[in-house]
């Protein structure tokens, strides 16, 4: 039998506290399949959702998975098992930051919720959200049009998709190296009370919050407050006054949250409290700039002659001025001259101020 259809099975049996699934997880008897009754329907229910997964194409990330964030495993009820459709990996390869806000947002809080999320997703922070209308689908939509991993975080099955209106960017976020996830096991409907217990899992994988456009006892401010209490920073967008949707986050301000001004405020909080995802995050973009360079470097190189090549050759071997490359080359000398005047307009090589070409 599977080990994580084990632990969901076994993990249905206690509370989902951070005590009690670390307790079951280091447990002597977890494997014993003495312990599962094939015929419960707990066994019944959870094999359903397994294979209801395989169906979908969606991964099972549970609490005993190397896979599973270690962020999550520290809050006070982690989830017993995540599923996910998209990328899983991103839940620990990357740190992230949670946009909120409200559904019914104005023109100012969606503008504000994309330009936010695009210029902290350009540092390579991923943005997680809850996929609802309103300041998380801008969030996400900011993440993508800055090529930034992000990650909806659902109130329902991954089979029941909401709301409707999202699907296409639920597709989106998929496709670009994001993911989709859940707790709830397939079939289960966007329950009201849902929404509030998923936002823990959003404050939880995140190392900093932003709520924009937030009325007073909006739901933005359960998941502010589940943030603050497990030691994540939160900002706030400030508002009018005089604004109902700047209600919620003014008072956040008013209570400590700090008031976001321009997104550089998240990302020197992320670079002060995790150094070393930007240093891994800077030598990734210097390996992958210097990859694509040389693959264009080699592409640029298969369309050239086979004299052109032995051009390029020489000039490699460090014999780089015209005389020397001319001394070198085994054709006619006639030719070089010509040659090496296309090679510079297709832009293979280039002559340096001190007479010697270098290849682009």
């Amino acid at each position: 039998m599977n080990r994580q259809l084990i632990w969901a099975v076994r993990a249905q049996g206690v509370p989902n506290t951070r005590k009690k699934l670390s307790e079951l997880a280091t447990s002597d008897d977890l494997f014993d399949l003495s312990l599962i009754d094939t015929a419960s329907a707990e066994y019944k229910d959870t094999l359903s959702n397994f294979e209801k997964a395989d169906e979908l194409g969606a991964e099972i990330v549970t609490y005993i998975d190397k896979r599973y964030p270690e962020k999550l495993k520290n809050i006070y009820q982690p989830p017993a098992v995540l599923y996910v459709l998209g990328n899983a990996d991103i839940l620990n390869d990357i740190i992230f930051t949670g946009m909120v806000g409200a559904r019914r947002s104005d023109s100012y809080g969606i503008r504000m919720a994309e330009t936010i999320a695009a210029e902290i997703g350009q540092t390579g922070v991923g943005i997680i959200s809850g996929g609802a209308i309103g300041i998380d689908a801008a969030s996400h939509r900011g993440a993508l049009r800055a090529k930034a991993p992000t990650v909806a975080v659902l109130g329902s099955g991954l089979d029941k998709l909401y709301p409707k209106e999202n699907i296409k960017l639920f597709q989106d976020i998929i496709e670009n190296g994001g993911a989709v996830i859940s707790e709830y096991h397939f079939g289960m409907e966007p329950l009201a009370g849902n929404f509030p217990r998923r936002n823990r899992i959003i404050a939880g994988l995140s190392t900093a919050l932003v709520v924009v456009r937030a009325a007073k006892r909006s739901g933005s401010l359960i998941t502010a407050s589940q943030a603050l209490n497990e030691g994540v920073t939160v900002f706030s967008v400030p508002g009018n006054i005089d604004d109902r949707l700047s209600g919620g986050t003014n008072e956040l301000i008013r209570d400590g949250a700090i008031p976001l001004l321009s997104p550089m405020d998240v990302v020197d909080e992320l670079i002060a409290k995790v150094p070393d995802f930007f240093v891994r995050e800077n030598d990734r973009r210097e390996k992958k700039r210097k990859e694509s360079a040389l693959k264009e470097k080699e592409l640029k190189l298969d369309g050239l002659s086979e004299y052109e090549k032995e051009i390029v050759n020489i000039i490699a071997s460090g014999k780089a001025t015209a005389n020397l490359i001319e001394e070198n080359i085994s054709f006619d000398a006639h030719r070089f001259t010509a040659l090496l005047g296309m090679m510079e307009i297709k832009g293979v090589i280039k002559k340096g101020p001190d007479k010697k070409y270098i290849i682009l």
